[in-house]
């Protein structure tokens, strides 16, 4: 008899997070979905092959608790995040830090709990970075440096975990049309921004490969590519054009 075991989805209330979980459930994994929100996790609850949790990434004692108490996984999926699109100059320090704890503080602390939870061989850790953390992103400085930690934090730990049969993958997708990217400073670039059930189904795909690093969609992958050859500083101009624009739009 297969015994299946538990994939967590950290953010599945909304956006990539609900459709990884969904299409996970569909195809008959058991998945662990979590979120703040308890009427949309509710109604998670309500689909076959799907589990429900609260977590609150913002509270640290939440997070210990969850990872004391979780059953064994097969993986976990470390989709949540939040942005800002606004100047850095009109922001406050405490937008930054509850940025930070989500994006990145959040992440570390569930993988520093869950690693004893993880089942090896074939453990995953699979992170949902952004392409903001391969490129400068102005306008958003803080959530692209947050991904740009996620990446090489992912990279760098996969090299630590492959010595304990423990695999660790890094997404990195473009814009997405989530609740996140509902902001009127991204109205004018909305028709650039993936389907989440298409981007979801990208890191589904990538989450069976488990491969160092992903980037989905040929644009992105050209951005990656550029990323690698062309000044930090003339891809930071360019985007910042753009980004300028979309906001005076």
């Amino acid at each position: 008899m297969t015994i299946r075991t538990n994939i967590l989805v950290t953010g599945a209330t909304s956006g990539l997070g609900r459709e990884i979980a969904l299409q996970l459930a569909a195809r008959g994994e058991s998945v662990i979905a979590s979120g703040r929100r308890e009427n949309r996790l509710a109604q998670l609850k309500a689909q076959e092959n799907i589990q429900t949790l609260k977590l609150d990434l913002t509270v640290s004692d939440e997070i210990t608790r969850v990872c004391a108490s979780i059953p064994p996984l097969s993986g976990i999926i470390l989709n949540a995040g939040i942005t800002v699109s606004d100047p850095f100059i009109s922001g406050d320090i405490e937008t930054d830090s509850a940025l930070i704890q989500t994006n990145v503080v959040a992440n570390l602390h569930l993988i520093r709990g869950l690693l004893p939870k993880l089942k090896t061989p074939s453990g995953r850790i699979f992170i949902i970075a952004s392409l903001g953390g391969l490129t400068p992103v102005p306008y958003q400085s803080v959530y692209a440096g947050t991904k740009a930690f996620m990446i090489n934090f992912a990279l760098s730990l996969r090299e630590e975990l492959k010595h304990e049969n423990i695999d660790v993958s890094v997404f990195a997708p473009g814009g997405i049309r989530t609740e996140m990217t509902d902001i009127p400073s991204m109205k004018s670039l909305e028709n650039q921004l993936a389907p989440a059930a298409d981007i979801a189904k990208a890191a589904i795909a990538a989450y069976d490969k488990m491969p160092a690093m992903s980037v989905p969609g040929f644009q992105n992958k050209i951005v990656a590519a550029f990323s690698k050859i062309l000044p930090r500083s003339f891809m930071a101009s360019q985007a910042e054009r753009i980004y300028r624009k979309a906001r005076n739009d």
